[in-house]
């Protein structure tokens, strides 16, 4: 039997560890992929961690994942007359569990129903096996933001080949059809700076000195519908519906945006990377236009 003395996070929740000392956790809102502590009231602040303050209230300190010693989810499980339960609410002196088994006889004589759901409080002392599970969440993170870096997390890019090397570029020429490309540190030759930011490592090209210009993109599937992707929110894949139902974008719940123009709307979710599928990406050739 696990030993629960002293351990404040019996029930259900995320937590971190910090510099050897643990935390209750959650990710950092808008600051992915930052974990945020939470120190109980009277607690020592993490150290070396400025504060902030959550729009319900709350403070937390938000620390990146790789300077975490460990993140985990925390889940708690029990036995009465020998079968299983999971734990969802606790006393001092008592335990609330949901009944994890398959005996209706057992269920319907010696449990409450709730929903579709068996549940009981019991005392604490009738209870075996308690037992804390863990599912890292620290290593799905790391390779998660792995992941979206490689695809510089699906946002619409353009790039140029000059002289054999790939640049970051405009997606569109310049009014006098020139593009700019981003190159760095490095300094094409037969290129001039571009004069509206010269120390910006920004030069100008026109098409026909490229080797090649392309856009890069990214479309997949959600529940049958198709999406162009747009970039991430909180390390979730963020999409633009390109169908053509009113019906599934209602009944699939989409957030209602204005696009681009500013003036047509369109239909957008944001969805764990592992609930699409067809993910593809598609590149454009600009030099064709040219």
């Amino acid at each position: 039997m696990t030993d629960t003395a002293g351990f404040p996070f019996l029930v259900k929740g995320k937590i971190a560890a910090f510099h050897g000392d643990l935390y209750r956790a959650r990710g950092a809102a808008g600051l992915w992929p930052c974990v945020e502590l939470l120190p109980e009231p009277g607690r020592p602040a993490p150290e070396g961690l400025a504060p902030r303050e959550a729009a319900d209230g709350s403070v937390g300190y938000p620390v990146p994942p790789e300077r975490l010693d460990a993140w985990y989810a925390v889940t708690w499980t029990f036995r009465w007359r020998g079968e299983l339960f999971k734990c969802i609410a606790a006393t001092p002196t008592t335990l609330k569990g949901e009944y994890l088994g398959s005996d209706e006889h057992f269920a319907t004589e010696h449990l409450k129903r709730e929903g579709i759901r068996y549940r009981r409080v019991f005392p604490r002392d009738e209870v075996t096996e308690l037992e804390e599970h863990r599912e890292d969440l620290l290593q799905p993170l790391h390779a998660l933001v792995r992941r979206l870096a490689e695809v510089d997390h699906f946002h619409l890019k353009a790039y140029a080949v000059y002289r054999g090397r790939t640049y970051p570029a405009a997606a569109e020429a310049d009014a006098s059809g020139l593009i700019a490309l981003t190159t760095g540190d490095d300094r094409p030759e037969g290129l001039v700076a571009d004069p509206r930011d010269p120390g910006a490592g920004h030069f100008l090209a026109a098409p026909e000195q490229l080797d090649a210009w392309y856009r890069i993109h990214w479309t997949f599937r959600w529940r049958g519908g198709p999406f162009d992707a747009v970039g991430t929110v909180d390390g979730r894949i963020k999409g633009v519906y390109t169908g053509g139902s009113w019906g599934f974008a209602d009944n699939m719940m989409l957030t209602k945006e204005t696009g681009p123009d500013g003036v047509h709307s369109q239909y957008t979710a944001a969805l764990n990377l592992d609930s699409v599928t067809d993910l593809e990406q598609h590149r454009t050739d600009l030099l064709a236009n040219q």
